[in-house]
């Protein structure tokens, strides 16, 4: 139990100076105190110290505790889920590829107007932030012990409140960016679901998704001599 108890302890400290320091109330006074350049620096100082101190404990302490998953599923929610999992960490490396390549929504904003849907942001606002909610997931679908579920799930949620948070902001500091947050979603394809955005196939590019599925199977082939666990357990 200490172990998942650490592990909470640095997603705390990870999340919440994460959050705290990227606030309308605190982020003005560092900047002010530090100036831009200084206060990038000190955020992702810090960021990297927590991050660092996060993982290195998730290393020590990876599947320590209680196997929830054998006491309350055994082999057969594992067979169920596997299957799952792939098909998650997928789509994830999807998300992930197209939100670091797409312009963020901000920059899709015509002059005078608000931001506009387009692409990956009609299927999730946050491509990113969602590649890490799934990438959670479909960690912990295979991943039953307490303290993965802590760190796994720790990512989960750290992405839906990193979403949340950037969303409070944009809506002070963007124009319109309230009317785009009530016409698209963070969970994938919930606003194409209520019919408030389009499937956007022919928006979307083929070739950033082709490569992020080759970097999926890449790193799917060499998870086991790389992160441990074995290759279905991606």
């Amino acid at each position: 139990m200490s172990e998942a108890f650490m592990l909470l302890f640095w997603w705390v400290l990870f999340g919440g100076s994460h959050i705290a320091m990227s606030s309308t109330r605190w982020r003005p006074k560092l900047v002010a105190r530090l100036g831009e350049r200084g206060f990038l620096g000190v955020y992702s100082l810090v960021a990297l110290i927590t991050f660092y101190f996060l993982a290195r404990s998730y290393a020590h302490h990876k599947h320590a505790g209680p196997q929830l998953w054998h006491t309350f599923g055994g082999n057969l929610l594992y067979l169920l889920v596997r299957d799952l999992n792939v098909a998650l960490m997928a789509f994830a490396f999807v998300l992930l590829v197209s939100g670091l390549i797409a312009r963020p929504p901000s920059s899709l904003m015509p002059a005078g107007g608000t931001p506009e849907p387009y692409g990956v942001t009609r299927i999730t606002r946050h491509p990113t932030f969602a590649a890490f909610w799934l990438f959670g997931i479909a960690h912990c679908l295979v991943n039953g012990s307490l303290a993965d579920l802590v760190f796994f799930g720790g990512l989960s949620a750290f992405a839906w409140i990193g979403a949340a948070h950037q969303d409070s902001r944009k809506i002070v500091d963007v124009p319109g960016y309230a009317e785009f947050t009530a016409a698209t979603s963070f969970v994938p394809f919930g606003a194409i679901m209520k019919k408030q955005q389009p499937l956007p196939l022919h928006e979307l590019s083929w070739g950033v998704i082709a490569l992020a599925l080759l970097l999926f199977y890449l790193v799917r082939a060499y998870h086991p001599s790389i992160f441990g666990g074995v290759l279905m357990s991606l």
